[in-house]
């Protein structure tokens, strides 16, 4: 995950090689905003309460924060890390230790699983040079490997977007095309102002067929449905602009896991929360997996399976739901193309795990790790 900072970066901006464009694929941007529509907010974890869980000391950064020149935000540049499969969770830890010797420090970071809030965003940081810096705020976007993924971490990112503008009081305005908005990406920093010469995350999105005018669109879609709400899931207490701080977490009796209930395969892909209900920096599980299980766990309603210390899935992704085909009913894998010349037949039950997938523009419950039938079959 190491960093080249070039001498020229040194104290002014987050070093992203400039590449040449992945190839596309056969994505549509439309497609990855619908599919980010669908997914739920992954919510914003606190680095300094991260850390201290973990054992790990907060290099706070407080003492370098940069005033913003008019006093509050004027903006937000989106950045994306250049490092294939590095995590929210891996990044903060990297820049929690290294910033003192890289020169370089953003907001946060955002994968598929949610927000990482390194520092308020009530001062800037080292994050798009001289010009950038006491202006806006800096958000990096993790890599992810899949189209899916992607349109969870877009949508997180979106989402948190949507509420800081909200927070500070600013409107929605692209800046990419003529260097004036509130919405920045860091190639447009380069292109603007100056002071910097990269060009993220305009390759890492065309990987996906995908724009910054179609993050745009998704950041506008949540601002106006959002109505003033905070980055935190409406929390009141846990806003974009609390500052983590260097106190030490609260002493609790250390966790134990209880006596293993026996094995099950997890036949849905899932997220993996925490005894709150709130999403982890896990991995997300994918089906096929071999869980050990530790019992069941009512978490605000609803119900869950947990599989190690302080994680839980949703218990639907491994025991299902007995559901009534309505009519005869071909299979499908995970890419949408049809199983065999098998069917399941009119009035028969099937067990179907987790919720609804989107396939292609088509709706599939799973029956099986790797077999699919349509909703409207039920």
């Amino acid at each position: 995950m190491k960093k080249l900072i070039t001498a020229l970066a040194l104290a002014t901006t987050i070093a992203v090689p400039i590449q040449a464009a992945p190839l596309a694929v056969q994505v549509h941007a439309s497609s990855i905003n619908d599919l980010a529509k669908q997914d739920s907010y992954g919510g914003v974890t606190y680095a300094d309460n991260m850390l201290a869980q973990e054992g790990i000391k907060y290099n706070s950064f407080a003492e370098n924060a940069i005033p913003y020149r008019n006093g509050k935000p004027e903006g937000i540049v989106i950045h994306e890390t250049a490092t294939p499969n590095a995590t929210a969770h891996d990044e903060a830890i990297y820049f929690n230790r290294e910033w003192k010797n890289i020169y370089a420090y953003v907001h946060a970071f955002v994968d598929k699983t949610g927000v990482i809030q390194m520092m308020s965003p009530d001062s800037g940081t080292w994050g798009a040079g001289p010009q950038a810096n006491d202006r806006f705020i800096q958000v990096e976007l993790c890599e992810e490997n899949n189209a899916a993924d992607f349109a969870k971490g877009v949508n997180n990112d979106a989402i948190y977007a949507a509420a800081l503008l909200h927070h500070y009081g600013l409107q929605p305005d692209n800046a990419v095309h003529d260097g004036q908005g509130t919405i920045w990406s860091h190639h447009a920093v380069s292109q603007y102002l100056g002071g910097t010469d990269h060009t993220d995350p305009d390759g890492y999105f065309a990987k996906w067929g995908y724009t910054m005018d179609d993050f745009y669109n998704l950041v506008k879609y949540y601002y106006d449905n959002q109505n003033g709400t905070t980055a935190d899931n409406n929390s009141t207490t846990n806003t974009p602009a609390n500052k983590p701080s260097d106190k030490p977490a609260t002493n609790k009796p250390a966790a134990t896991l209880p006596k293993p209930t026996g094995t099950k395969t997890l036949m849905h892909d899932a997220l993996v929360y925490d005894e709150n209900g709130d999403t982890t920096s896990a991995a997300t599980k994918t089906a096929g997996t071999k869980l050990t299980l530790y019992g069941y766990k009512t978490i605000a309603g609803r119900k869950y399976l947990q599989i190690g210390l302080n994680q839980f899935v949703v218990a639907s992704n491994v025991d299902g739901k007995l559901r009534k085909v309505k009519h005869n009913a071909y299979l499908y894998n995970a890419n949408g193309y049809r199983i065999g010349k098998g069917k399941l037949y009119r009035r028969t039950y099937i067990r179907t795990y987790g919720g609804r997938v989107k396939i292609a523009g088509h709706k599939y419950y799973q029956i099986d790790v790797n077999e699919f039938v349509k909703v409207g079959n039920f």
